[in-house]
């Protein structure tokens, strides 16, 4: 391939599904351009944005003359390895979305931009000399006592110290940086130069043989491709089980990849982890600053960190050497983005184990049903902890019919008998409403009138916080009113939130500390840490929360856990209903007993005697999976079939009816009948931030015919004029139908 006849195919971040070929800059070296590297392109209008070589070719299916010239290539080396940029490129194809955008989803945000990377992230620091194992003798250099900091501070980690955390450290680092390297104290290294050794590995905590038998069962498959299942109880010890896992790839100098739903988790396992290991650890979710990400991105990326943990997005983190990976609560909604490119964290990291040929471990006390079913039909390794770490019992269940009992606003008075006997013998409570706010709605008795959002036509909810009505689907908000605009009657607030909760126990029990967390309190930085920082210290009392609180949290003092409104979820259009609220009623209830102390959970309910209770709390959640499965399959659902959901919006209804009624004629004659359409039917909420809303489930007994049909099919729409009045968006195995 001579220079004269190279073109290159650069992803770039438009709603295009297609790679654009460009010509390389004049006279650059063929031996410089390689996939993976940014470059600057025009596209359009744009005269400066940021691509990524995919391809190096030979042939173009355009004139040559017509062809662009890159502006310049923006880094030396690539930013994406070829095995990750093929995982890209996979995901591109599978979930029918756009390469660029893909890509551009991909790297962290000081990436996509058209800019170098800067020195300070790159440059490392480290002694120029030992003498005697200790620091250099400097009697005889004139030094500012922050250069005698900075110095002593590098020498004693003994190993290179990055730019970027100096810089965070101490004041005026880079003219004192520059001073002790002009007097030959300190010297610096470029972080792709560095092979960091992991420090030691701290005491191991003593293992029960179920978790000695899981441990022993990974850590043979280390040096293959492997999918376990690690299906544990609450409380049962499965991050001690992935500690362990760790501990062996740690030891062979390789990296661990551990992905969690939340946010509000991380800072508690980085602390287990921190007294676990005294290792380097890579850490991304979205409450980190661009700088911060980025940091992080290349510690993995060049191997500096062991231990990379993260929500969604980490997935897409690259490894210098992986050694295995864990999706911890694997079954939970969060893993599944929701807007743009709607891709499966969980699922994604299977395909990359995959083709990184390292073992991954699924962990969950209430694995999802696709999931089970692959551990049965034995594409999974199932591995079981059927019992609670150390002296920890499961709890005890008491459903509790509220259909005639003495109600004090959403908290029975059977419930709060139980709370007061909590407290007197000083143990800590928690319950559970995943509904945030005061009122669900504001009504008038007299005329019906209820208040509605404009943009939405759902009923705001009511915030006493703020005094302020709020759209929970759009997140708009209006001043709140007290009388009927129709009739002037008084309206009435119906329904209960978190807000009401608290304020009823306020009440009852003005001496104890309570605590709410939900999205409106813990909109600051660092305020979920502090609050389970209380909790654990024993500062709180009472804790209130939606399914925030739910997931992975160690309370060991809390004995006494409610679900004040367990109906919701029961009478759902969704199929996946079921399999949500059996998830979410054990993962509360495994939020109690978790000490040497006896949990008790409490669950409010009009419906006692439904039998999704009955099962859970008789037989347990693998009981009922089998039962929702069977189910399932009589109705050829997922996992026994695939579906793919187009959802299609318009501030003008006729556009988006005319958009989704043509695009399901189209692929109707296209499939002949091997394809199974439902709809077009309007979304069950149809109204959202002013825009109409329709959708479209296409199902398939294959996965491989549904995306050959797709494939087509999109093809043709997006030529289609009508396309440009309406947005659309295609979701592949979707978790939410609405």
């Amino acid at each position: 391939m001579t220079a004269k006849n190279i073109f290159l195919s650069v992803a770039v971040p438009t709603p295009i599904r297609c790679l654009f070929d460009y010509l390389p800059e004049k006279n650059v070296k063929h031996g410089i351009l390689q996939p993976g590297l940014r470059v600057s392109v025009s596209f359009g209008q744009r005269k400066n944005i940021t691509g990524i070589i995919v391809l190096i070719k030979n042939k173009t299916n355009h004139p040559k003359h017509k062809l662009k010239r890159i502006n310049h290539i923006i880094d030396d080396c690539p930013v994406i390895h070829k095995k990750h940029l093929d995982l890209l490129l996979w995901a591109s194809n599978y979930y029918h979305y756009p390469i660029g955008e893909v890509i551009h989803n991909a790297l962290p945000a000081l990436l996509r931009k058209n800019k170098s990377i800067p020195d300070y992230l790159e440059n490392f620091w480290s002694l120029s000399t030992l003498e005697n194992n200790n620091l250099l003798s400097i009697k005889s250099k004139k030094i500012s006592p922050v250069q005698t900091k900075i110095l002593n501070y590098i020498g004693k980690n003994r190993i290179p110290i990055s730019e970027f955390d100096l810089i965070n450290i101490f004041p005026r680092v880079k003219q004192s940086l520059h001073a002790l390297e002009k007097n030959g104290l300190i010297k610096k290294e470029n972080k792709k130069n560095i092979e960091l050794s992991p420090k030691i590995i701290k005491r191991v905590v003593k293992l029960n043989e179920h978790q000695k038998n899981a441990v022993n069962t990974i850590a043979d498959s280390m040096k293959k491709h492997s999918i376990f299942l690690l299906d544990g109880l609450t409380g049962s010890g499965k991050t001690e089980v992935y500690m362990s896992v760790m501990e062996s790839v740690i030891k062979q100098k390789k990296q661990c990849l551990v992905l969690l739903p939340e946010i509000g988790l991380t800072p508690q396992i980085i602390q287990r982890f921190k007294n676990r290991f005294e290792v380097d650890m890579a850490i991304q979710h979205s409450g980190l600053s661009d700088i911060e990400r980025f940091k992080y991105w290349q510690d993995a990326k060049t191997g500096k960190a062991k231990i990379i943990l993260g929500t969604r997005s980490a997935v897409w983190t690259p490894l210098k050497k992986p050694g295995i990976y864990i999706v911890d609560e694997e079954h939970d909604l969060s893993y599944k983005q929701r807007s743009g490119f709607q891709y499966s964290a969980r699922d994604l990291l299977i395909v990359r184990a995959k083709r990184d040929g390292v073992p991954i471990v699924l962990g969950s006390a209430t694995p999802s049903l696709e999931t089970i079913n692959n551990a049965e039909k034995n594409r999974y390794t199932r591995l079981i902890l059927p019992t609670r770490a150390g002296a920890a019992k499961k709890p005890e269940y008491q459903l509790l019919d509220i259909q005639n009992k003495k109600m004090h606003g959403p908290l029975s008075q059977t419930l709060l008998d139980e709370i007061d006997k909590n407290l007197k013998l000083n143990n800590q409570i928690l319950l559970f409403l995943n509904r945030r706010g005061y009122a669900t709605t504001l009504y008038c008795h007299k005329c019906s009138w209820k208040a509605q959002c404009d943009r939405c036509e759902i009923p705001l909810t009511y915030h006493k916080s703020n005094n302020r009505l709020h759209c929970h689907n759009c997140g708009s908000s209006k001043e709140n009113i007290k009388d009927c605009p129709l009739c002037k009657s008084n309206l009435l607030r119906l329904g209960h939130g978190t807000e009401r909760i608290e304020e009823v126990l306020s009440k009852k029990f003005p001496k104890s500390n309570i605590a709410r967390i939900d999205r409106d309190t813990t909109q600051k930085k660092d305020s979920m840490d502090n609050y389970l920082k209380k909790m654990h210290s024993g500062e709180i009392d009472i804790l209130v929360g939606t399914q925030m609180i739910a997931k992975g949290h160690h309370f060991p003092n809390v004995t006494l856990a409610a679900i004040v409104d367990a109906d919701r979820g029961l009478f759902s259009t969704d199929f996946r209903a079921p399999e949500r609220l059996a998830q979410l009623f054990i993962q509360v209830s495994g939020r109690t007993g978790r000490g040497k102390k006896k949990g008790v959970v409490i669950v409010q309910t009009y419906n006692p005697k439904h039998p999704l209770f009955h099962n859970l709390i008789k037989h347990g959640y693998n009981y009922l999976a089998k039962s929702l499965l069977k189910e399932r399959k009589l109705s050829s659902l997922p996992p026994y079939s695939y579906i793919a959901l187009l959802r299609v919006e318009a501030h003008n209804i006729k556009h988006v009816k005319y958009f989704i009624e043509n695009a399901s004629m189209r692929l109707k004659r296209q499939s002949e009948g091997v394809l199974l359409l439902f709809g077009p039917v309007p979304a069950l909420t149809e109204k959202h931030s002013g825009r109409f809303r329709y959708q479209l489930v296409i199902q398939a007994k294959s996965r491989k015919v549904l995306h050959e049909h797709i494939d087509n099919w999109l093809q043709e729409i997006e030529k289609m004029k009508s396309s440009k009045k309406v947005r659309w968006s295609l979701d592949i195995d979707p978790l939410d139908m609405n």
